[in-house]
């Protein structure tokens, strides 16, 4: 059975999403400053959490072996891939239909926040990451000041419904919940915090990773560095971005970088 049998697929023909939204030369900046450069036709990747698909078309287009993984693969997201490179998978177990040891680079991009279960997620991408392989994970922090989804500000923290409630007759809204009563944005967003998203600490993080992978660190500096083409805020930020204090503030208000590196 192909990796690709048994799919449920929304997206369409590969259409690479637009210069300021591209993410292949991060990820090839980051790994090769963690000592696992990527060789376009030499390694296979795997992106968790690929949405449509639009960067895995872009991996494929600069030569890489790219296959994606998702509940369901609309997205309001610019870009898609080709179905035949993109696998359902459900949670909460996330189980890939993929072989042991199948991949040289698993990433994601705004994903992580959503993975109710992030041990189990953990442990299928050590299953089928290869003993040399890389796994990249950029998401936002939790302590950010405007939670990215629901728009709250601290709302990755601070869940409460009267806390919700608070924001909601104050006006705060996504873009799907214009025009909707102060009750009903706030009842949506407390079930939001229960079913959507979940910031564990960056300790929870590392405690999980650290019983998978031999190497667990934070990449924020080298994100930063390889992103200002595409992030004003990297772009301000790069020329003291050295500062280890630039970088936990980073890590702890805006983004977070995981890289994974040596599954036990």
């Amino acid at each position: 059975m192909s990796p690709a049998s048994n799919r449920t697929i929304q997206a369409g023909s590969d259409v690479l999403p637009p210069p300021r939204q591209r993410a292949v030369a991060i990820f090839e900046h980051i790994a090769e400053r963690h000592g696992h450069p990527l060789v376009p036709g030499r390694v296979r990747v795997l992106d968790f959490g690929a949405g449509a698909g639009r960067h895995v078309a872009e991996f494929r287009h600069a030569g890489y072996d790219a296959w994606g993984v998702d509940q369901s693969f609309s997205s309001h997201a610019e870009g898609s891939a080709n179905e035949e490179f993109l696998v359902h998978v459900s949670p909460p177990e996330y189980r890939l239909p993929f072989p042991d040891r199948h991949f040289d680079l698993v990433y994601s991009t705004s994903v992580m926040e959503h993975v109710l279960n992030p041990g189990q997620a953990l442990e299928e991408i050590a299953r089928v990451l290869r003993s040399d392989g890389i796994s990249i994970h950029v998401f936002p922090s939790r302590w950010r000041p405007i939670e990215p989804h629901m728009f709250v500000p601290l709302g990755g923290r601070f869940q409460s419904l009267m806390i919700m409630r608070l924001w909601a007759r104050l006006g705060i809204r996504n873009d799907w919940q214009r025009g909707l009563p102060a009750t009903e944005v706030a009842l949506a967003n407390v079930q939001f915090c229960k079913t959507g998203i979940s910031y564990p600490t960056a300790t929870e993080w590392r405690m999980r990773a650290g019983r998978l992978f031999a190497s667990v660190d934070w990449a924020e500096r080298d994100f930063i560095a390889a992103s200002t083409g595409v992030s004003r805020i990297s772009g301000a930020l790069a020329p003291v971005a050295a500062m280890p204090v630039v970088e936990r503030l980073y890590r702890g208000l805006h983004t977070r970088v995981l890289v994974l590196r040596r599954p036990r």
